[in-house]
């Protein structure tokens, strides 16, 4: 059985300002457009710098532009939320009290984020 293939909206996106796989890359600061056809084709995943450089770009934030890769980094940054957080409970101190604000308000962003795409 094949693995399904990541969603983005990098082409779409390109296309939607007229741009082609040439221009995308040298205003992403790529050399060569190869790089852009690769990840369209989702032969490649997108890197931290061209997320962020589509985001500066085009205005859509990296989870909207590749929700794929968001939702699996997400998955993979709430289970050591969850990990952790399960690991320190019970401890009183202050610095652990911090510890816990911090991955609490993490849970409530996560949660809030999975309503807002159910709506």
């Amino acid at each position: 059985m094949n693995a399904r293939r990541p969603i983005h909206y990098l082409r779409s996106h390109r296309l939607r300002w007229g741009l082609s796989q040439e221009e995308l890359a040298y205003l992403l600061g790529w050399d060569r457009p190869d790089v852009i056809s690769r990840i369209e084709k989702k032969k490649r995943h997108p890197t931290l710098p061209l997320a962020m450089a589509c985001f500066i770009l085009f205005g859509t934030p990296a989870p909207l532009l590749f929700p794929d890769m968001a939702a699996s980094i997400e998955a993979l940054v709430m289970a050591r939320v969850w990990e952790m957080y399960e690991a320190i409970q019970g401890d009183p101190s202050r610095r652990t009290k911090k510890k816990i604000e911090l991955l609490e308000d993490a849970i409530a962003r996560a949660d809030q984020r999975k309503r807002d795409s159910s709506v």
